[in-house]
């Protein structure tokens, strides 16, 4: 199980005060910094608010079984607290309601219950103390259908008479999809030469396989040996725009596996685009391929009729400044 603190990486004034626990950031300053001198006592989520939306993203491989993240909160006052203040919180549905009125370009789907675990209904900020221990939310990625974005607002409802943060009540815990994202039939060909070969690339209008190989890319037939696979190959979310998997049975020359990068190159995934890994470009230390060249065709975008698919074809050759074999990959993915 893999756990995500993502309150390593919070910023603005909630954290940098909170460190302090609130002494050091209450003084009158002259470079535009808030006076919390005069601040009366308030719980935040010093994890949550809109303005951190982006830190708020959990972003665990969507094959991971079981991992986790959490939020804590914090008493945010010019003193620690004087006694001990409990605090209640709740999954907010209407928050996200709310976000997709305020957000009309980033809809997200409520987190079906089944997969999150979030059994925590108070926390304790101790007397003489800023924050609460961590409070765990479980996520089984498994379980999400990764072509979906969801989300899953927790806040704080109550805190022994405390003010509650308008802007930091709330944690906008969410998954972002990708209509792209999913599990694919793989169709590939792995197509090896002795040395360099010349190739323009595939034809303009070269359709989707069917099979392995079919229909043929046109590559050249001077090759010395062809590696067929035929397996389901599962493109994960980078973020909303990208989507990543392995690339046939082809290694890395530097970590193992390579793996494509594919890009959809606007908001409505009229075209995609794909790289690979930086490693394939440039490994410290080792081999690198080199004289790439990337092909897509027959694409078939995502809509809420029809699947995805697409071909990538790929010339590269395997070692440095092309001193090495030149190799073709030809893989189409039909989304399942």
């Amino acid at each position: 199980m893999k756990t995500r603190f993502s309150f390593k990486n919070l910023t603005g004034m909630a954290l940098a005060c909170g460190m302090l626990f609130m002494a050091s950031c209450v003084k009158n300053r002259n470079d535009g910094a808030v006076d919390f001198s005069q601040l009366t006592p308030t719980v935040l989520i010093p994890e949550g608010g809109l303005s951190h939306f982006s830190a708020q993203a959990i972003v665990f491989p969507g094959t991971d079984a079981l991992d986790s993240t959490s939020f804590r909160i914090n008493y945010a006052a010019k003193t620690v607290a004087p006694s001990d203040v409990t605090v209640t919180f709740a999954v907010n549905d209407a928050a996200r309601v709310q976000y997709n009125i305020d957000h009309p370009t980033g809809q997200y789907d409520k987190m079906p219950d089944s997969v999150y675990k979030f059994t925590a209904t108070t926390a304790v900020v101790k007397a003489g103390q800023s924050y609460s221990a961590a409070i765990p939310l479980y996520i089984y990625p498994n379980k999400l259908n990764v072509s979906k974005s969801y989300m899953l607002p927790i806040t704080i409802t109550s805190a022994s008479g405390v003010n509650i943060s308008t802007n930091f009540g709330t944690v906008y815990w969410h998954i972002i999809g990708n209509p792209l994202a999913g599990d694919y039939q793989d169709y590939g060909q792995r197509f090896n030469y002795s040395g360099t070969v010349a190739w323009a690339g595939p034809a303009a209008n070269l359709g989707l396989a069917t099979a392995p190989g079919v229909p043929a890319a046109g590559v050249p037939t001077n090759y010395t040996g062809i590696t067929t696979y035929n397996f389901i190959n599962t493109f994960l979310p980078v973020d909303g725009q990208t989507v990543t998997a392995t690339m046939g049975n082809v290694p890395d020359p530097y970590s193992g596996s390579a793996y494509y990068f594919v890009t959809g190159t606007d908001a409505t995934f009229s075209a995609i685009t794909y790289d690979l890994e930086p490693t394939w470009y440039k490994n410290p230390g080792s081999n690198v391929y080199s004289n790439t060249d990337r092909f897509v065709r027959g694409y078939i975008p995502p809509s809420p009729t029809q699947k995805p698919a697409f071909r990538l074809i790929t010339h590269y050759n395997n070692a440095t400044g092309g001193t090495g074999n030149d190799r073709i990959i030809d893989e189409t993915v039909l989304h399942l």
